[in-house]
């Protein structure tokens, strides 16, 4: 009993301990300059509302909040697609390089992006593809890849044989198998996969603010650097674009963490 008040005692601690910045970036966000250095966590006297429309409207939050809605969905779509393909391939078919592509996939969960962005800057200066929301997406892909498949791989292991071999029975094909079986049944690991790679989309800075010059094109990480450096000062504005900007992966993360914690546990169970 007292081991769990202690746990119970510290886990309300950690809560309480990241919960209070969010609180006070939020009634910040209502408030004026000296509204916050002068009762920085009461409540605002009248909620200033402008503040929002400042950030959405003149800040521009709006064109780089759909930009990273479009940026962060294509991602998601196109990592789920191929990594569940290769995931299909390598869990169902016997082949001879699958130990080594398991290690290769493996050692690319290793290599951190800033160790490739010389080649990477290279090869995007070298075809044109600055100021290119398609290459930049397609970036997200290449370093999404290899923990998807990774974790697609494992879950689709766990699935039982027998349901392939009554389809092949049944006279349906590899690709019919694919799409009416593994798909469905591995709906909890492609949604543990969509929304770990959405939020890397969302949250990415580094590429966006390497390949990324032209404002129509950037994403919502990079408005926000920019508010920060031209309106620092107003820290109401500064505060309601923060929240703007984190309320899309907060939402996203609180309904949908049940599917993340089901799809990267069931992936360890195998039949």
């Amino acid at each position: 009993m007292k081991n769990k008040l202690l746990l119970y005692g510290f886990v309300l601690f950690m809560a309480l301990l990241f919960f209070e910045p969010m609180a006070f970036t939020v009634i910040s966000s209502f408030k004026g300059n000296t509204e916050i250095f002068g009762s920085p966590f009461s409540l605002p006297e009248v909620f200033k509302f402008e503040n929002y429309v400042i950030a959405w409207k003149e800040a521009n939050m709006s064109g780089y909040f759909l930009n990273s809605i479009l940026i962060s969905l294509a991602t998601v779509v196109i990592v789920a697609i191929v990594s569940s393909m290769a995931s299909f391939t390598l869990s169902r078919f016997n082949l001879k390089l699958n130990r080594f592509l398991d290690l290769f996939f493996l050692m690319g969960m290793m290599v951190p992006m800033h160790t490739v962005l010389v080649p990477v800057a290279y090869i995007i200066g070298t075809f044109g593809l600055k100021n290119n929301l398609a290459a930049l997406v397609l970036l997200y892909v290449a370093f999404s890849l290899s923990f998807s498949i990774l974790v697609m791989t494992r879950f689709m292991k766990g699935i039982s044989a027998s349901l392939e071999e009554a389809a092949i029975m049944d006279g349906a094909s590899y690709f019919q198998i694919y799409y009416k079986i593994m798909l469905p049944m591995s709906v909890p690991a492609i949604s543990t996969i969509s929304i770990f790679n959405f939020l890397g989309a969302w949250n990415n800075i580094l590429f966006p603010l390497l390949f990324i010059n032209d404002d129509r094109l950037k994403p919502i990480s990079i408005g926000l650097l920019n508010f920060n450096g031209e309106r620092g000062s107003e820290y109401g504005p500064l505060m309601a674009a923060i929240v703007i900007t984190i309320i899309v992966p907060l939402i996203v993360y609180l309904l949908f963490q049940e599917k993340v914690e089901g799809g990267l546990a069931a992936g360890a169970v195998k039949e």
